[in-house]
């Protein structure tokens, strides 16, 4: 059953020369293809040529890659209230998704963001101003339609669970029973993190996680260590998953030598489960 799972092995390109390097290493070293981190600079689509797009999706394509992108993390906030700052935003996911069409990417996955913290020193303690919370909310039904919208059914869109809260949750609901929009399940970052709610949520709404990250914990809770080298046990959630649909497992451990080390334990330790 694990084999949905070794098949679709990609991994997190951050410290590649260049996507076109990424690929050609992905290939050469059993990878399915890889996600990149287009929020890095020197991988940003903005500094591709016309030909230097054609050239990633023919190179895909003639050699079966998978090609997905991992848009910005807080820049992007899907909470932002301010018109002017979310015309900023949305010009910048316009340019993405077109350039995911552009190169055949198949997937493209953001996170949501989040609402700004303003601590106080009383007890309970207050984070967002209770008039501010509706606010948010609001902004994020409209600005997360807007990106659903623009996507427009050209490649999967994915929200990853980290930084989720109750209220994202809630939002998000609607959209996945529709089938406009699915989940990133970031394994290390709901494991033993005092994040229950977001991972009993990834399991009651399994069928819609498209995509997995993977990588390992420490005993000291960091994460984004090589896997096999931790503590999260990979048997146990990809049993589960190896029988959702899931299209990508993408191995979130940089830089990409340490990803073909983890694949390479990957196989070993599903390799002693079946």
């Amino acid at each position: 059953m694990f084999d949905n799972v070794l098949n679709r092995i990609t991994y997190h390109a951050v410290y590649d020369d260049s996507i076109l390097d990424a690929l050609h290493y992905a290939r050469d070293n059993g990878f399915f293809g890889v996600q990149v981190a287009v929020e890095t600079p020197h991988l940003s689509f903005e500094r591709l040529s016309d030909r230097e797009c054609d050239e990633i999706k023919e190179f895909v394509s003639q050699n079966g890659l998978w090609l997905s992108l991992h848009g910005p993390d807080e820049t992007g906030s899907l909470f932002e209230t301010s018109s002017l700052l979310t015309n900023g935003i949305f010009n910048y996911y316009a340019g993405l998704f077109s350039f995911a069409e552009r190169t055949g990417a198949r997937m493209v996955t953001v996170h949501l963001g989040k609402m700004t913290p303003f601590r106080t020193d009383n007890s309970p303690e207050q984070v967002v101003p209770e008039v501010d919370l509706a606010l948010y909310e609001a902004a994020l039904k409209t600005n997360l339609q807007r990106l659903i919208d623009l996507a427009a059914g050209r490649f999967v869109l994915c929200v990853e669970s980290y930084n989720l809260d109750a209220t994202a949750l809630s939002v998000l609901q609607p959209r996945l029973d529709s089938g406009e929009l699915f989940l990133c399940w970031d394994l290390a970052k709901t494991f033993n993190r005092g994040a229950t709610e977001v991972e009993d949520y990834f399991r009651l709404n399994l069928g819609c996680v498209k995509q997995v990250h993977l990588h390992d914990v420490n005993s000291e809770g960091r994460s984004h260590r090589v896997i096999g080298s931790g503590r999260l046990d990979f048997p146990r959630y990809l049993s589960r998953l190896s029988a959702a649909d899931v299209l990508e497992y993408c191995i979130e451990v940089r830089p990409r030598e340490k990803a073909k080390e983890s694949l390479e334990n990957l196989k070993s330790i599903v390799g002693a489960r079946r």
